[in-house]
């Protein structure tokens, strides 16, 4: 008998993203198949990186170097100097606004992305195509400008997941194939449509976003702010796609903030501690037990 083909769907979280390189650690080593993998945001840069590899171990050294090198990424400032800035705060305040909407604001999100789309480059290759993954994969993103999901499955690994995951007015859009991409968090949190569609029988989601109530820990800085209020923004979204999977995994990281990436072996350990708990339930709906 053929078995069920297994999808996995990475939710997005930042920060909090990290856990999923302990989920797979436990797939892996329990002998949970992966046939295919859907990935938002952060969801999108893990299952690339292993889509790639098929290696999970490998993934937790390069997640902690990040972590302790996180700053350097977001140094790309796409705002100009003060000086440039002030002819527009003058206009705005000598027009009081009345002709706010033909004033032109240069700048579209606080960093430019490059020292990311490097470190994503580096990841997955610069000219790794999704033809080229084991594993197949479909990164979810979102055209701003129409206001529809997008779902990438072909082309340059590192252009996809670099839209999967460019937060709305923190990183700029990704500009792809005539459009602009930010990340997918806003119309599709976790995936799990996504995996469903790309053939899968049985599919294993990750969620390491707050259902419904806000988590406890103070988000102190403005990138922090706005992806908690997107999250908050999308609990019915996430609701909806934790009651289509068929095994659900939500990693204990409530009191991680989303920019802690220097806590990313705490992440990693609370993604697989919560997939221990259901391997069995997996093992047993796949017939592995």
């Amino acid at each position: 008998m053929s078995r069920l083909k297994v999808g996995l769907a990475l939710g997005s979280g930042a920060a909090r993203g990290l856990a999923h390189i302990g989920v797979l650690e436990v797939l892996e080593k329990e002998g949970i198949p992966i046939d295919m993998i859907a990935g938002t945001s952060s969801g999108a840069i893990i299952g690339a990186v292993y889509a790639k590899t098929k290696n999970a171990k490998s993934m937790r050294p390069l997640a902690i170097a990040f972590g302790l090198r996180r700053m350097r990424y977001f140094t790309d400032f796409a705002i100009p100097h003060a000086n440039a800035v002030r002819p527009v705060a003058k206009a705005l305040r000598l027009q009081k606004f009345k002709y706010f909407s033909d004033l032109a604001i240069p700048w579209r999100g606080i960093i430019k992305g490059r020292h990311i789309e490097a470190e994503l480059q580096s990841l997955v290759g610069y000219n790794t195509e999704f033809k080229d993954l084991q594993i197949p994969l479909s990164c979810v993103a979102v055209d701003i400008d129409k206001g529809e999901e997008v779902v990438i499955t072909d082309g340059k690994v590192w252009e996809a997941i670099r839209a999967s995951s460019s937060i709305p007015v923190i990183i700029t859009p990704m500009e792809w194939r005539g459009r602009n991409l930010v990340d997918g968090l806003l119309l599709n949190p976790i995936p799990t449509k996504t995996v469903r569609d790309m053939g899968a029988d049985y599919v294993i989601s990750v969620n390491v976003l707050p259902r419904k109530a806000a988590s406890n820990n103070l988000e102190s800085n403005i990138v922090s702010i706005m992806l908690k209020s997107f999250y908050l923004l999308d609990s019915m979204l996430v609701e909806t796609s934790m009651s289509a999977a068929d095994a659900v995994i939500e990693p204990d990281v409530i009191g991680i903030s989303f920019t802690d990436f220097h806590h990313a072996k705490e992440c990693i350990e609370a993604g697989a501690a919560a997939t221990r708990l259901v391997i069995p339930e997996i093992k047993k709906k796949l017939g592995l037990s």
